[in-house]
C-alpha cells in the first residue's frame, strides 16, 4: 500500500492511496470548524488534481474516532463541500463506522444530507466496518466506474 500523508494534525490524518486510489480521512479527536474544514478542503484538492474518469479515485472518511460535528458544519458540508466533491466527480462516500453514538448520529445526519438534494447531486453513503474493506469497496467501485467509460 502507498500512502501520501497530505496533512498530519493532532486531531486528523488526511493521506493519499494511490494503491486503492482514494483519499483517506482519519479522524483522532474533535476538530473545530476551521480545523475540518481545512482537513475536508485539503484531502479535496489533492481529489481534484489525482482524479479523472480514466482513473477514478474514492473517499474513505475513517470515522471511528469521530464525535459530534456541529450542526453548521454538516450545512457547510451539504451546500459547499459536496457539490464541489460531485462536481470533481466524486460518487460516494465510504464511511467506516464511529465506534460511539455520537459520531454515528453526525455521520448518518450526513448520509441524509448526502442524498437530500439529487437535482444538484448525490454522494451514495457506504458504511464499512473496517478500513481494508472500504479499500475493497472502493477498488470495486473504481473499477466499475471505468469499465463504464
Amino acid at each position: 500500500m502507498y500512502e501520501q500523508i497530505i496533512l498530519e494534525e493532532s486531531y486528523a490524518t488526511v493521506l493519499a492511496d494511490s494503491a486503492t486510489p482514494c483519499i483517506i480521512v482519519q479522524l483522532h479527536s474533535f476538530a473545530n470548524r476551521e480545523q475540518f474544514k481545512h482537513m475536508m478542503n485539503t484531502g479535496l484538492e489533492y481529489f481534484q488534481t489525482h482524479t479523472s474518469p480514466q482513473q477514478p479515485w474514492g473517499w474513505i472518511a475513517d470515522t471511528r474516532h469521530m464525535s459530534a460535528i456541529h450542526n453548521d458544519i454538516q450545512q457547510w458540508l451539504a451546500h459547499d463541500w459536496n457539490v464541489r466533491a460531485y462536481q470533481a466527480g466524486l460518487r460516494e462516500m465510504s464511511i467506516i463506522t464511529s465506534q460511539n453514538v455520537l459520531g454515528q448520529l453526525a455521520t448518518q445526519q450526513y448520509a441524509q444530507l448526502a442524498v437530500a438534494q439529487p437535482e444538484k447531486y448525490v454522494l451514495e453513503p457506504v458504511y464499512y466496518p473496517s478500513l481494508e474493506e472500504a479499500r475493497q469497496g472502493v477498488r470495486k467501485r473504481t473499477a466499475a466506474s471505468k469499465a463504464q467509460e
